[in-house]
């Protein structure tokens, strides 16, 4: 279980240390409650299809986690699309939760901001009290987005050259950056961080594109 839970999670081997006292070990309900403690978001979404869920807690059982790891992140992949529902108060808040994140990271474990926008966060990250702390506000809040955009009506998401004007034009990121990022073998992670604490800063963006911007990222994240 806990590696499953590291595998899909992005939270290294840290397992919530709370127990369901009527859950049976491997169950469905003892997987339930371990990702309401560590991944918000997560137990959201399997909480509304349960029945995928619990395949993917038979395929725990049996012994199959890295499998199981697999159909767990294509079910986020498919579902956290309805970000683009999502308000823009609910999007742009998980891009400020970011930020802190990466905040975090920077002046302590620069190497996990690349870790961070990859989705594979490591245990050595989160042993960091200040990033850990950041990194379960950033899931709450994407958590709070996922529910906010279940009753709301999608919205057209954010075409790439609009993006790319807000990246390069509202944000600041040079060509030579993004190619950075899209190459960051060999670059320092403390350079990668600046650069990625910049597509982070909400608040740069035009307050009319802000909302948009925010769905964009958190779909394109995915």
């Amino acid at each position: 279980m806990k590696k499953f839970l590291s595998l899909c999670a992005g939270i290294g081997l840290l397992a919530s240390g709370a127990t369901a006292q009527d859950a049976a070990p491997g169950s469905i309900e003892e997987l339930m409650h371990e990702l309401a403690h560590t991944n918000p978001l997560m137990h959201a979404i399997f909480a509304d299809h349960i029945d995928e869920a619990k395949e993917v807690s038979a395929t725990v059982q049996a012994g199959h986690e890295e499998v199981a790891s697999k159909a767990a992140y294509d079910m986020m992949r498919k579902y956290s699309q309805a970000f683009l529902a999502a308000s823009d108060a609910s999007a742009i808040e998980v891009l400020k939760k970011a930020g802190d994140v990466i905040d975090a990271l920077g002046d302590h474990y620069p190497r996990g901001c690349i870790e961070f926008v990859h989705n594979d966060i490591s245990s050595e990250a989160l042993s960091i009290a200040s990033a850990n702390e950041a990194y379960r506000q950033y899931q709450e809040a994407q958590r709070v987005a996922y529910e906010d955009a279940k009753s709301r009506a999608p919205i057209p998401r954010m075409e790439i050259g609009d993006m790319f004007e807000v990246v390069t034009e509202d944000l600041g990121v040079t060509r030579a950056e993004i190619h950075t990022l899209l190459n960051p073998e060999n670059v320092r992670a403390i350079e990668l961080c600046a650069i990625i604490r910049k597509d982070f800063n909400i608040s740069a963006v035009r307050e009319p594109l802000r909302g948009q911007y925010a769905r964009a990222n958190l779909t394109s994240k995915k």
